[in-house]
């Protein structure tokens, strides 16, 4: 694995971010946002709040912070108000994969996880968040779906693949 690989998973990662947002979260009516579904998060509200903010800690973390501010301070923050917030977010990591190299993708940081104080690669932390943003994708498709929208799954990783090498 390689700094070069990572680029290719954060797109596809992105790619289907986006697509959640834009096809299923987005195309539902406002209220329903804020609904109980009884799964996960209970709420899309709830749910991508967390991911967002796992999104911007883990950013934090390959850059060496150890913060515990959360990204979103907004009581109550609309799904505009989310969304802007994970468009900046997301922009900030392809700011720091593009620039990523070999090098620093193997660089160990020190990071706090759970209470827990640790050593670990920059790669760990990459793909803890490439891990997590893909099962939340999942739980937010599941919740969309309980509310009535439209929940298409992910698109195979090899479709973008292949899509990006024509």
């Amino acid at each position: 694995m390689n700094a070069t690989m990572v680029r290719s998973l954060f797109a596809y990662q992105m790619q289907e971010d986006r697509r959640l947002w834009d096809e299923a979260i987005m195309a539902l009516p406002e209220p329903a946002f804020k609904v109980d579904t009884g799964y996960s998060w209970r709420t899309l509200q709830a749910e991508c709040v967390h991911v967002v903010d796992v999104m911007h800690r883990s950013l934090q973390r390959v850059h060496g912070i150890k913060s515990t501010t959360a990204v979103v301070t907004i009581d109550d923050p609309a799904r505009a108000q989310i969304r802007e917030i994970w468009d900046a977010v997301e922009a900030q990591w392809q700011a720091y994969i593009s620039a990523l190299d070999d090098q620093t993708f193997q660089r160990e940081i020190e990071i706090i996880y759970r209470e827990t104080a640790m050593r670990t690669p920059v790669w760990q932390t990459i793909f803890h968040f490439f891990n997590h943003n893909t099962l939340h994708r999942a739980e937010m498709r599941q919740m969309v779906a309980a509310l009535g929208g439209a929940a298409h799954p992910d698109s195979p990783f090899i479709d973008h693949c292949l899509e990006s090498s024509r």
